[in-house]
């Protein structure tokens, strides 16, 4: 366990930020700089696509952490994944018991998709995720110690948040939820009763209070038909039939290989009597309910990302771990499917470990040959107590998996901030900013750059960039050549998005 959190920080600062993460940095900073909590700006203009609860988090994490440098940025997400690890954790022990808190939390932790892609990027998911499953925790935990008012005032005040950080999904999950899980239990009248209204309303004060304070800046026709549109993107009414039918066949599998190693463990769900193993626990009955009627949402959705899943991959583990509970009601055939598959991974990944030592984008680190000689050691351990010791096999698939992690920290990370697009946009700032030094930088009229070049310029120069729409001479502008018509002194060339972009001023 400590092996796993602890690769969770090692180099979490060392590459520079992309994706999207640099966006939700430069539009956290635009509002530091404006001291406006309520409307979010991009380069100046209104920001539309986003609510603004995670650029608050990203705000706080700066304040706390001296600035908005990469270590901050990310760390949201890595105490959004341990703060799920921990839920993961103490609604296992209540309902289940320790041992299944620990496994459930570990496998959440310790899928290839959350520990060796998306727990060491400061985008929004697994804090969206956190919301949403801490709601689907309290809808359950409340019910079953019917406390009512608590059921639906911290269900619905998770959601707000969930609301004010992603949009429209939020208002789904509410009502799928809370639709099979009351119609599962047969309990109807919970619908109709005052602490349902109270909820309702916390949600409602909670989002119009929002929206009251976002129209004392700025207009509200707008931004809710943007972020009804977002949504919107992603259906079949936007995307067509055909990619939905690929999408029906290939998100399932998407799903299952971002779980990977831990969704082998669906070989225990392969069994006649599977509805009456998961109705043997209310905790493990409802996270497959709640899964089955939510996973739908984004099943149905051509332009769906598997990251929008994050917060019913909990639920998902959930149930994996309760079915690898009761392995031992199988078959001996289920056990020796999981143990053979389990085998041939600890061997890939030990077989892999030479090949560190070989890998020419890795020859400027001075511990190459070191880490390189751990890993295989270690590896090596772990395969030897998979033939020495058998029931060892999903300890050992996360012990791997952690070490796996420790790898990553130390190579590819280090790596990317060797060598890398994000790199080249972080040097490319460094280049504009010796040339501009203290004085007046835009980037000219519509047009767009590396979002990770605007971040490291707006740090550089301690100042946020935005548009400009005038021409004024002596001032510097960023666009792309083609489209500036006065003549002008070229100062830098680079490219973007395969065209090319220029620093200049006008004569």
């Amino acid at each position: 366990t400590g092996l796993l959190f602890a690769g969770m920080f090692i180099n979490l600062g060392k590459q520079p930020l992309y994706l999207e993460e640099p966006r939700r940095a430069l539009i956290a900073m635009e509002m530091w700089e404006r001291g406006n909590m309520w409307a979010p700006t991009e380069l100046g203009a209104y920001y539309y696509n986003k609510p603004p609860v995670f650029n608050w988090v990203l705000m706080g994490s700066a304040a706390l952490l001296g600035g908005f440098h990469e270590w901050a940025m990310r760390l949201p997400t890595v105490l959004s994944t341990i703060g799920l690890c921990l839920l993961l954790f103490f609604m296992g022990r209540r309902y289940v018991d320790a041992s299944f808190g620990w496994v459930s939390a570990l496998l959440f932790a310790a899928n290839g998709s959350i520990l060796l892609f998306f727990s060491h990027l400061g985008e929004i998911d697994l804090f969206y995720a956190l919301t949403g499953f801490a709601g689907f925790a309290a809808l359950f935990h409340f019910y079953q110690t019917r406390r009512d008012l608590l059921l639906f005032t911290v269900f619905y005040g998770l959601n707000a948040i969930g609301f004010l950080t992603k949009g429209m999904p939020s208002i789904l999950f509410i009502g799928l939820s809370l639709g099979v899980w009351f119609a599962w239990q047969r309990d109807w009248r919970r619908l109709f009763s005052w602490a349902h209204v109270a909820g309702i309303a916390v949600f409602g004060l909670i989002v119009g209070g929002y929206l009251y304070q976002y129209s004392l800046y700025n207009g509200l026709e707008r931004l809710l038909p943007e972020w009804i549109g977002q949504a919107g993107e992603r259906t079949v009414a936007e995307q067509g039939i055909r990619p939905l039918l690929s999408h029906l066949v290939l998100y399932p599998l998407d799903t299952l290989k971002d779980l990977l190693p831990f969704s082998l463990l669906a070989i225990f769900l392969l069994r006649k009597d599977v509805l009456g193993l998961l109705r043997r626990n209310a905790w493990v009955a409802f996270s497959a309910l709640v899964f089955a009627a939510n996973f739908p949402v984004y099943w149905l959705s051509p332009g769906a990302k598997q990251r929008y899943l994050y917060m019913l991959f909990p639920l998902l583990l959930i149930v994996f771990t309760w079915a690898w509970r009761h392995r031992h009601e199988l078959s001996r055939g289920h056990n020796l499917v999981f143990r053979v598959l389990t085998g041939l991974l600890l061997v890939f990944f030990a077989s892999g470990a030479p090949l560190l030592a070989f890998i020419p984008e890795l020859s400027f680190l001075p511990y190459e040959y070191l880490l390189t000689g751990t890993a295989i050691l270690a590896l090596s351990v772990l395969c030897y107590l998979f033939w020495k010791r058998k029931g060892l096999e999903l300890a050992l698939l996360i012990t791997a998996m952690a070490f796996a992690r420790i790898v990553f920290d130390l190579t590819v990370l280090p790596q990317r901030a060797h060598r890398s697009g994000a790199q080249q946009d972080k040097e490319l700032a460094i280049a504009i900013q010796g040339i501009v030094q203290d004085q007046p930088l835009y980037i000219y009229r519509f047009d767009r750059i590396s979002h990770t070049t605007v971040y490291y310029l707006n740090r550089l120069r301690g100042d946020c960039l935005k548009r400009s729409y005038r021409e004024e001479p002596g001032v510097y502008y960023l666009a792309e050549a083609n489209c500036v018509e006065r003549p002008y002194v070229e100062l830098l060339e680079f490219e973007y998005d395969k065209r090319r972009y220029i620093l200049f001023q006008f004569l």
